[in-house]
C-alpha cells in the first residue's frame, strides 16, 4: 500500500512540475489593427497634403484589415522576445510589412533592460535600453471585456528619440499571471491583452503555454549601442 501511495505521489509531482513549468513559458500571438487616423487633419489647410494623408491612412487600414497574427511573443521565466512573422514575399505582404512594428525586442522584466535589434538609420543595430523609454504605468479604475478576458486600463507617457511625448494605453488581464506585452511594453500585474499606440492597436489572438527556447543577445556583439548613443545619432541626422 505504501509503495502504491509513493508511486502516486511521484506521478503527481511529475505532472505538477510539467504544468507549472509550462505556465512559465509559451508563445502569445498578436494581431494589429488601426484605431483611428493618428493626428488631426482638420487643421491642415493644404488640401493636397490632407488628401495624401487620408489616402495613406486608408492604404494602411486595408493592409491591416485581416484579423490574423502578425507577431509572436515568446516568453520563459522572466524574459521574452517579441518579433513579427516573416510574411510571404508578394505585393500584398510587402504593403503589410511596411505597416508593422520593426525589429525584434529582447526583454528582461527583472532588471527592466531591453535590446531592440533592427535596421536603424540605415544600419543593422542592437539598441540597448537600460530601462523603458516610458513612465511608470498608471492603473485606471476602468474595466472591460476584450476577446473574452476581463481587462483593466493602464496608461503611460512615452518619449521617442527626439523627445516627442505621446500617451500609450494598455488593457491588461490579471487572469493571466504574466507581466509581458507587445513591443517593449511590460511590467503590469497581468498580460497586456490590447495596446493602443500611435493609432495602432496590438491585440492578443492566441495564448499557448508550452516549452520554448529563447535566443539570447550576446553582450559582446559589436552592433550594440546604448539608447543615448542612438538618440544622439538620430538627432544629428535631422536636417533643418
Amino acid at each position: 500500500m505504501f509503495k502504491i501511495n509513493l508511486i502516486f505521489f511521484y506521478f503527481f509531482l511529475f505532472i505538477s512540475n510539467i504544468f507549472f513549468s509550462q505556465n512559465d513559458s509559451g508563445e502569445i500571438l498578436y494581431g494589429q489593427s488601426l484605431e483611428k487616423m493618428y493626428g488631426d487633419t482638420t487643421s491642415i489647410e493644404n488640401s493636397d497634403l490632407k488628401k495624401i494623408l487620408i489616402e495613406r491612412f486608408k492604404e494602411k487600414q486595408n493592409a491591416l484589415s485581416p484579423d490574423k497574427s502578425f507577431y509572436s511573443l515568446k516568453f520563459k521565466d522572466n524574459k521574452s522576445i517579441f518579433e513579427r512573422f516573416n510574411l510571404m514575399n508578394n505585393d500584398g505582404s510587402s504593403k503589410i510589412t511596411k505597416e508593422l512594428a520593426k525589429g525584434t525586442y529582447f526583454i528582461n522584466v527583472t532588471d527592466k533592460s531591453i535590446y531592440h535589434e533592427g535596421n536603424f538609420l540605415g544600419n543593422n543595430l542592437i539598441i540597448y535600453h537600460q530601462k523603458p523609454s516610458y513612465d511608470e504605468w498608471q492603473i485606471k479604475n476602468e474595466r472591460k471585456m476584450i476577446r473574452g478576458y476581463n481587462c483593466i486600463k493602464a496608461e503611460t507617457i512615452r518619449r521617442n528619440e527626439i523627445g516627442v511625448e505621446s500617451k500609450v494605453t494598455a488593457w491588461f488581464s490579471t487572469d493571466i499571471n504574466l507581466n509581458f506585452g507587445p513591443k517593449n511594453y511590460f511590467g503590469l500585474p497581468g498580460l497586456i491583452i490590447e495596446l493602443h499606440e500611435f493609432g495602432n492597436i496590438y491585440y492578443v489572438r492566441k495564448i499557448n503555454f508550452k516549452n520554448v527556447k529563447l535566443e539570447e543577445v550576446d553582450p559582446e556583439d559589436k552592433r550594440i549601442i546604448s539608447y543615448e548613443e542612438y538618440k544622439n545619432k538620430a538627432n544629428a541626422s535631422i536636417k533643418f
